[in-house]
């Protein structure tokens, strides 16, 4: 039984993938690197942290991951500021959960600044009841770490939690922690192996709730 949703941020909540490129080649261009799409697809569904510790690496920078991630996260919150927009549906469905009482949370691999962030910018924080970033747990996505502090907070138990997700990372940690896996691509993670969630929409305008939760 789902007593409980939790939803993945970038690219479920938000159309944010295309900014974190973005804010990433911006970041490059000082340094006169060209960052590719195709090289950011690796990380999709990665904390910036662990992110940024291969970066550093892979084109030998002369700064710390720390250093990189806020320099990096200042210019995704100018562009998140100007450019968010949220994914196709969500606002039905989290009126529909609200209504339907049931709790939501967001689970998310970005920065706790970045999910407060685009929560003011979408105007949803009121229907979420916990915010949980990648930065509070040891383990990011494919861990389970997230999630189960999501449920945690929540006061429900994982194998009661429905989480929606669009990256494989994501799937694979909402599968670790036990509970079920509502797959959504975006249009940077369609081409990813999502076969192991639960269940696969194209989108949130799909999604039938009342009938799920029945």
């Amino acid at each position: 039984m789902i007593k409980a949703l939790i939803f993945d941020m970038d690219g479920v909540i938000v159309d944010s993938e295309p900014l974190h490129l973005k804010a990433y080649q911006e970041f490059f261009s000082a340094y006169g690197i060209g960052y590719k799409q195709e090289e950011n697809q690796q990380f999709l569904g990665c904390k910036d942290i662990a992110i940024a510790d291969i970066l550093i690496k892979r084109y030998n920078l002369p700064l710390g991951p720390k250093e990189l991630v806020q320099n990096k996260e200042q210019i995704l919150c100018r562009l998140l500021r100007t450019d968010a927009q949220p994914r196709p549906g969500l606002k039905r469905i989290l009126q529909e959960a609200t209504n339907l009482k049931v709790p939501m949370a967001v689970a998310s691999s970005a920065t706790m600044p970045a999910i407060e962030l685009v929560m003011e910018v979408l105007q949803v924080r009121n229907y979420f009841h916990h915010l949980s970033s990648g930065d509070e747990v040891p383990n990011g996505k494919p861990a389970p770490d997230v999630f189960l502090l999501a449920a945690k907070r929540l006061g429900v138990q994982p194998a009661d939690c429905l989480v929606i997700e669009d990256t494989l990372n994501g799937i694979k940690a909402a599968k670790a922690a036990g509970m079920h896996c509502l797959s959504i691509p975006c249009a940077e993670t369609k081409h990813q192996d999502h076969s192991l969630a639960d269940m696969h929409l194209s989108s949130l305008e799909e999604l039938d709730l009342k009938g799920l939760l029945a």
